[in-house]
């Protein structure tokens, strides 16, 4: 994870939890995935944000070490106060401080489409699971924010180039490439309705995923126009939607 990115998360801590309820719902069937599996020993929830989904399952097994890992300081100084037989780790997905073979089940939600190199991060993951452990996380993927990718395109009067998350098969691939097996990559498409495009612009920057990056300026003119568009080509219910594709994985070590 890059120090823009970083830091964005970190700088959106406090009202985190306030905007994000599609992370919970997402991070719950995370939960209901995982505690179909036996009790592991120990549990890394890379990722871990505020801590809601590794508080669910410290609580749902509070005899098995759980940790949570984020690389935002200000994240994790929201979810410390939240259970205090939680260790929280400040480190990187791509750095894990942990030594080999280390956890029975690693979980994330919604972390690794950050990661930069894909298939480093999820080397990192398996380096740290035991033999046959177990990854479960979720990514959002390549079409997540379409529209609005669609609309600042057709706005734009220069060249720019936006930076897009991984799609399936590129997750596909950077598991294989890590050295996991038994690999199950679906995903689905959840839209959601926002008043227009500057509330969901604003709604990203609340929770820290803005910081996709591009090279090129958007000015004022163009970003009116790119709503414009967006509500034209976009409408839905009352206002505009927004696609947010969610890839879900699991794999084996």
């Amino acid at each position: 994870m890059n120090n823009k990115i970083q830091r964005g998360f970190s700088e959106s801590a406090k009202g985190y939890d306030l905007f994000s309820g599609l992370h919970r719902e997402i991070a719950d069937r995370l939960f209901a995935q995982v505690i179909e599996g036996p009790a592991p020993s120990a549990l890394l929830d890379v990722g871990c944000g505020t801590g809601y989904l590794t508080v669910r399952l410290k609580e749902h097994w509070p005899q098995s070490k759980i940790v949570g890992l984020d690389p935002a300081p200000g994240m994790l100084e929201v979810a410390a106060p939240k259970h205090d037989d939680i260790p929280w780790v400040l480190a990187d997905g791509n750095k894990l401080p942990f030594s080999d073979g280390s956890f029975d089940v690693l979980t994330s939600n919604l972390a690794y489409q950050w990661a930069g190199d894909l298939s480093h991060a999820f080397t990192e993951a398996r380096r740290v699971l035991a033999p046959n452990g177990i990854l479960a996380c979720t990514l959002f993927g390549y079409n997540t924010c379409h529209e609005l990718f669609q609309s600042l395109d057709e706005a734009k009067t220069q060249a720019i180039q936006f930076s897009r998350l991984p799609d399936r098969p590129q997750v596909r691939e950077a598991l294989a490439a890590g050295g996991f097996k038994n690999l199950k990559v679906d995903s689905e498409r959840i839209k959601i309705e926002f008043n227009g495009m500057h509330e969901l612009i604003s709604w990203l920057k609340s929770i820290g995923a803005n910081n996709l990056s591009r090279e090129g300026f958007l000015g004022p003119e163009a970003l009116s126009r790119a709503a414009f568009i967006y509500r034209k080509k976009f409408s839905y219910l009352k206002g505009v939607g927004a696609t947010f594709e969610v890839i879900r994985v699991y794999a084996k070590k």
